[in-house]
């Protein structure tokens, strides 16, 4: 699986380390944690990533396990899909 982040989304820092995405198409919006916004500012620096790389980065950067890491980003892909924030291939 390649995610690709949808030309449509903007992404806002906030001063916590947060962030916010806005689909400037579907006017949806999805609030971020640290670690999301971490990944976010990755994949838009990317503009694509397959989910096994994010899966390695985030192990490499959160020291998690591998499936702890896999099971959690599935999740958060499955919700940025469902926003409409990226597009999976």
């Amino acid at each position: 699986m390649v995610i690709h982040k949808a030309a449509a989304t903007v992404f806002t820092p906030l001063d916590d380390g947060t962030g916010v995405l806005l689909n400037l198409d579907t006017l949806l919006y999805f609030t971020l944690n640290r670690t999301g916004a971490h990944l976010w500012k990755l994949l838009e620096e990317v503009q694509s990533v397959s989910l096994d790389d994010l899966v390695m980065l985030t192990c490499e950067r959160f020291e998690v396990s591998e499936a702890q890491a896999r099971m959690s980003l599935l999740a958060f892909v499955d919700r940025l899909d469902n926003f409409h924030m990226i597009r999976l291939a």
